[in-house]
């Protein structure tokens, strides 16, 4: 149950297009979607990296603060807060890591198991949705359950 006001995202597939937008915003041309489901050790791992501007230290540090941001005319970024949240309140851990012009990585895992884990979603409109309205942007996606791999490569698909 949420308290009125709070703001929530109900599926992974919808944390993915925030985190893809903050992505977008630090001019990467290369986003890479990764989602492994380990059945063995009962995790589920996201990670979303690209190859933008990334973060100096300084704003790395504050980068899941939801009192931060830097969306011009906002004062509050809650993507990267909720997604650490959910993460976390799934028995999980967030990490992010960032270089100036090296791009930033964001991974998050899930117990699996955990009642409270949000379901991935529609991970086919998500990626859709993200291909049609950046039609200059290279998305990767690979989806890994156990010894299955789902793999999709949009410069795969314009070399042909």
């Amino acid at each position: 149950m949420h308290n009125a006001g709070e703001e929530t995202v109900e599926d992974l597939s919808l944390h993915i297009l925030d985190i893809v937008e903050n992505s977008l915003r630090s001019k990467a041309k290369l986003i890479e979607i990764s989602i492994i489901e380990d059945t063995d050790l009962k995790v589920l791992t996201l990670q979303i990296k690209d190859n933008g501007n990334g973060m100096d230290p300084r704003f790395l540090a504050r980068a899941d603060d939801p009192f931060f941001t830097t969306k011009p005319g906002k004062k509050i970024g809650l993507g990267l807060a909720l997604l650490s949240q959910a993460a976390k309140e799934a028995e999980g851990d967030f990490l992010i890591t960032s270089k100036p012009n090296g791009g930033t990585t964001i991974t998050a895992t899930f117990s699996m198991d955990h009642p409270d884990r949000k379901p991935l979603g529609d991970m086919r409109a998500t990626l859709e949705t993200l291909v049609a309205a950046n039609p200059g942007i290279d998305f990767v996606y690979e989806y890994k359950k156990d010894m299955e791999i789902a793999h999709f490569d949009t410069r795969e698909i314009r070399q042909l």
